[in-house]
């Protein structure tokens, strides 16, 4: 039978053994230990040492805005009390009677750090003179934002606000609201990798431009259909200004920040197998190390013995 180099000393002492014995037997253990522990700690400690099946990625999303607006207002008045104003020719024509107080609409667009990207759109809306002062409205805008960074995601980002109007309401002057587009998530987004062509899927129109559906224009509905999706950019407002003004007529000015926002994204087999490794390859150092010190204790001080390999020239 053949026998094996099982042990070595830095005293030049070399021991061989059987591969059956308890000494190769505790060996082996100790180099399936050594193996084993890391993988056990990257398993326990996963959590806190980055490994995990989703990632969080700040990105800027590529807007545009569709040139598709809804705007609904309650007026303190019995007679005329609705204002409406849209881009949608059904619903205009649903509501010809509330259209003849809207003036114009004016959409612009900054690109402050010139990388073709949108980072501020400003919203102007502007009524001659209103009948009753108004209370509250609702104001839809579509704008088209785009995920490039792992894979093409196209989440929607049909914006919606609605605001109460303090005290007694506003006749005239300027409203102006201030705040920042937002991506609310509720799955992680999945992109297609190598051995798998899944990806995350959005519905369609949130508001179709050719429906002659009245119900499809209640905000109600329209936000059920958003928020049905995986994830949809939404409007978070943080300031909002009013400045009355004694000259008739009421603009309302709404400025939106295009900023980086934070997306997960499920991690394929491939990156978390990329990740593994890495913190497997920092424990098993650490783990090899001691398994080697324990082998030379075990044989330094006999507690496991095995054959000694003499030189010939010794023995005689």
């Amino acid at each position: 039978m053949k026998f094996i180099p099982l042990h070595t000393k830095n005293t030049e002492i070399m021991y061989k053994n059987s591969i059956c014995s308890s000494a190769a037997l505790i060996v082996f253990v100790l180099v399936i230990l050594s193996v084993m522990i890391p993988v056990l700690l990257v398993s326990i400690l996963s959590p806190y040492s980055g490994i995990s099946e989703s990632r969080v990625l700040y990105e800027q999303p590529k807007v545009m805005y569709t040139f598709q607006y809804l705007f609904l207002g309650e007026l303190g008045g019995e007679e005329n009390p609705l204002v409406a104003c849209s881009t949608f020719a059904y619903f205009n024509s649903r509501t010809n009677e509330w259209q003849k107080y809207c003036d114009t609409a004016k959409f612009t667009s900054q690109d402050q750090n010139f990388d073709s990207r949108m980072d501020t759109a400003n919203f102007h809306l502007n009524f001659d003179e209103l009948p009753e002062k108004l209370m509250s409205f609702d104001l839809l805008l579509i704008f088209e934002a785009t995920l490039r960074h792992k894979c093409h995601l196209t989440p929607p980002a049909a914006l919606i606000h609605r605001l109460e109007i303090p005290k007694d309401g506003f006749s005239n002057g300027i409203i102006k609201m201030k705040g920042y587009l937002r991506l609310n998530q509720n799955a992680e987004f999945i992109c297609p990798f190598y051995g798998r062509s899944a990806k995350t899927h959005f519905r369609g129109d949130v508001l179709p431009k050719n429906t002659s559906n009245m119900e499809y224009f209640q905000f109600e509905y329209i936000q059920e259909r958003i928020r049905s999706n995986p994830a949809f950019f939404e409007l978070d407002i943080t300031e909002t200004y009013y400045k009355p003004s004694p000259e008739e007529g009421l603009s309302i000015q709404l400025q939106i920040d295009v900023v980086q926002v934070p997306a997960r994204y499920h991690l394929s087999i491939w990156e978390r197998c990329g990740q593994f490794w890495l913190y497997f390859a920092s424990f098993f150092g650490i783990s090899f190390y001691i398994m080697n010190k324990s082998k030379d204790f075990l044989f330094g001080r006999h507690i496991l013995r095995s054959w000694e390999v003499i030189p010939w020239k010794k023995i005689y």
